[in-house]
């Protein structure tokens, strides 16, 4: 008898924590990011609006942006959950060849199947922050190749317009996608490299040939926080005709599935075109 009334004293004062707004925003704030998208909204609609409203659980989840006064000791963390979802777009220290970029090691083309739930116009990662405390724009930092020698430029891309005006300031995970995916500036033929660089890798390793270039490369690093870098190979052959790379199949693969979800890739590359800020080296 006891035990029944233990049992029960137990799930009336659980009952009462999880009855409290308060008690529930704290305990909630500390769950992972996944459960928090996913499960814990499901719960009951009490849950849902709670999540949706609470301004630590959306700083927690990366939709708020926290100010570098609240975060303290000048940290800078990248977005875990994007981390493991876009496992090219960010440094892991223990794979020594994360750094490399390739469209094949992101889930949604690993699973085909979840390509069109990755895609869809309200996906939660495409208005997830990259960073806390985040970014306000990040550089574009181009290598050019030859036999005569490198040359290099760069430039600024501003976080996305349409996104800020709806109340979503700081550098989005949409956007940084959408660049490598729709910029003519970026492109992956068999004779170019990409990656994408963050100013909290450590150390930097970086293949400039010319100390001028590794200068304003490190420099661009530094302003922004975070670089898309590309070296291209200029090759001398005239008519010389490769067929697309790996990744360049993989990307149209990506641009076909935003196409089939009615998006207007073309705009997308107008718009993309039109807001890169002007060159800096």
């Amino acid at each position: 008898m006891a035990s029944q009334f233990d049992d029960a004293g137990t799930r009336s004062a659980i009952n009462k924590v999880m009855d409290t707004p308060e008690i529930l925003e704290i305990i909630l704030a500390g769950t992972d990011m996944r459960t928090l998208l996913t499960s814990a909204q499901r719960v009951c609609r009490n849950w849902a609006s709670l999540i949706s409203n609470s301004l630590s659980i959306q700083k927690a989840l990366f939709f708020i942006p926290i100010k570098d006064s609240e975060w303290g000791l000048g940290e800078k963390i990248p977005n875990p959950l994007l981390t493991e979802t876009f496992a090219s777009f960010f440094p892991v220290k223990t794979r020594p060849d994360s750094y490399k970029f390739d469209f094949r090691d992101l889930v949604m083309t690993r699973d085909p199947s979840t390509m069109a739930q990755f895609v869809r116009a309200d996906a939660s990662w495409r208005k997830m922050l990259v960073r806390q405390p985040p970014i306000s724009d990040i550089g574009l930092f181009h290598i050019y190749h030859a036999m005569g020698g490198d040359s290099a430029e760069s430039a600024s891309i501003p976080a996305d317009k349409m996104m800020q005006e709806s109340g979503h300031d700081g550098f989005r995970m949409e956007r940084l996608v959408e660049l490598l995916l729709f910029s003519c500036r970026v492109e992956f033929s068999p004779f170019t490299q990409a990656r994408v660089y963050w100013s909290t890798e450590e150390p930097i390793s970086f293949d400039g040939s010319f100390q001028n270039i590794k200068d304003a490369f490190h420099q661009a690093l530094n302003k922004f926080g975070l670089l898309v870098y590309t070296r291209e190979v200029i090759q001398c052959s005239v008519g010389m005709i490769r067929p697309p790379s790996a990744e360049e199949l993989t990307r149209r693969e990506i641009i076909r599935a935003y196409t089939e979800c009615g998006v207007d890739v073309e705009l997308k590359k107008r718009d993309l075109e039109d807001s890169i800020g002007e060159e800096l080296t």
